[in-house]
């Protein structure tokens, strides 16, 4: 529920910018008015929901999920439209149509959390691969395609194009072997230190362009990609059987608390160390 009350709060506040955009108001007075009032009541509105009807198992982290990649999803639209038209006066979007891209993918991306968390009420991993697969998408896809294209001058197409296919692919994909498969933290973990390693292992392919044209040297960039997906694969492949043990969370603390009566009266402070 922490995170749903985080990113309904961003959502609020964003859905009142958008209304100010579609009113077109300049007066800050006025202008705070529905940012304020959507910021606290889409939250309350949530915390009510829950008090009178609590929400199903992973539900509140569905919805979360689905709302920020949903808000990703209409602010990378909007993005790709900016790239596209070079932001040219009259082709590119106003102010109101950003808004209104990214006001609708939240919207869409938390109505769809909420289906997917009633559906299959999901383990916290399943939505930490899914975000992950996102991340990875679009990583492989801003590599790939400012690698691919003919000169330098379209590195900034190529890059927004494939990372925007690269971000939904990666969405889709994760989202769909969720269904099959739940990843443990620590297999998560070594999937996103093999991309890291695999994309950084590529990077000496850049020393083969020193005496070559420079224009080609983007290049570069889809040997990135192919050893970043690479390092991925490998490591999914290898820890694919990695557990977390019971009760286990993604993140311990290294010690922990305690406060516990003494033989002679008063309170004693002990810590706990995790090892």
């Amino acid at each position: 529920m922490t995170f749903l009350y985080g990113t309904s709060l961003a959502y609020g506040i964003g859905s009142g910018v958008w209304i100010d955009a579609l009113a077109q108001e300049t007066d800050p007075g006025i202008a705070v008015i529905a940012p304020a009032a959507l910021g606290a009541g889409v939250p309350l509105g949530l915390y009510a929901w829950d008090y009178f009807d609590e929400f199903d198992r992973g539900v509140p982290s569905t919805m979360a999920t689905g709302l920020l990649l949903g808000g990703v999803e209409g602010i990378a639209i909007a993005g790709l439209q900016w790239q596209l038209t070079s932001g040219a006066p009259g082709r590119a979007w106003s102010f109101r149509g950003e808004t209104t891209a990214a006001f609708l993918g939240a919207t869409v991306g938390g109505v769809s959390g909420y289906a997917f968390g009633e559906f299959l009420q999901p383990d916290p991993r399943s939505l930490a691969f899914i975000s992950s697969g996102a991340a990875w998408g679009t990583l492989a896809g801003v590599l790939l395609g400012g690698g691919v294209v003919g000169t330098s001058r379209d590195i900034g197409d190529g890059a927004a194009v494939w990372g925007f296919a690269g971000y939904n692919a990666g969405v889709v994909a994760t989202g769909a072997i969720s269904l099959l498969y739940t990843p443990s933290w620590e297999t998560l973990k070594y999937m996103w230190l093999g991309e890291i390693v695999g994309t950084a292992a590529t990077t000496p392919v850049y020393l083969f362009y020193i005496n070559s044209n420079n224009d080609n040297l983007h290049h570069g960039m889809i040997a990135n990609a192919v050893g970043g997906m690479a390092g991925l694969a490998v490591a999914a492949v290898l820890t694919s059987n990695f557990s977390d043990g019971p009760g286990s969370a993604s993140w311990t603390p290294p010690f922990q608390l305690g406060v516990g009566p003494t033989p002679h009266g008063g309170a004693l402070l002990q810590a706990f160390g995790a090892f």
